[in-house]
């Protein structure tokens, strides 16, 4: 008899994983640790915790030079991301659609003494002709439409259309020595993604693979 492999089990566990958040991330604030920060996580703001993406884009965040750049933490949710940058010396400035999460990574960064500009901002809509040395997201990325403002941290559209959307824009927010990072899922179509940045004349390398939770593959792009 065939073992059950990872993926399968994976495949079942993650719906069963966002409907769990959905519900209890919804409802209530919950305070959590994610590598030496302490967060509050407000209701429909995304979990660093149960997810591992924000861990794996923080840590390698925290291997770049980032003394003096202008860092923008794109779909902050709690700060973390934001944070890291913050920590390595970068001008940090923080954008979500969620205004709920606007609010809980402001004060989450206060009561960790981060100096970091907060925006409630649709991608780069709120953002005017600025540009940035780095952008970094830990974006939706599973294809399906968001019925609701928790679940836009999951699901990008069909087609992946809000990455579509901001492999569009972010060049004019981007310096002209500037860098995009994600992390994103190697069980999406990753390759499709990394299209939509070569039709927009970015170059894009698989900067880092780690695993976590049953096995998942995450994968940080890094863009120029």
């Amino acid at each position: 008899m065939s073992l059950v492999s990872t993926g399968h089990l994976r495949r079942i566990a993650q719906p069963l994983l966002f409907r769990y958040w959905l519900k209890r991330g919804t409802n209530q604030e919950v305070m959590t640790h994610v590598d030496s920060f302490e967060l509050r996580v407000s209701p429909t703001v995304f979990h660093p915790k149960y997810f591992g993406s924000s861990l794996i884009l923080g840590r390698y965040v925290a291997t770049l030079d980032l003394e003096g750049k202008r860092f923008l933490d794109m779909g902050t949710g709690s700060g973390i991301i934001g944070f890291f940058a913050a920590r390595q010396g970068a001008k940090v400035t923080a954008v979500d659609i969620n205004p709920n999460a606007v609010d809980c990574a402001s004060r989450n960064s206060i009561a960790a003494g981060f100096d970091i500009e907060y925006l409630e901002s649709d991608l780069f809509s709120a953002l005017s002709d600025r540009q940035f040395d780095v952008i970094a997201w830990n974006p939706p990325f599973f294809p399906k439409a968001a019925a609701t403002v928790a679940e836009a941290a999951l699901y990008a559209g069909d087609g992946y259309g809000v990455l579509a959307r901001f492999a569009r824009d972010c060049r004019e927010h981007l310096s002209s020595e500037g860098t995009i990072v994600l992390v994103l899922s190697l069980d999406i179509d990753i390759a499709a993604v990394e299209s939509m940045f070569r039709t927009e004349r970015f170059c894009a390398q698989r900067a880092l693979i780690r695993k976590w939770g049953l096995g998942e593959k995450m994968v940080v792009l890094a863009m120029r």
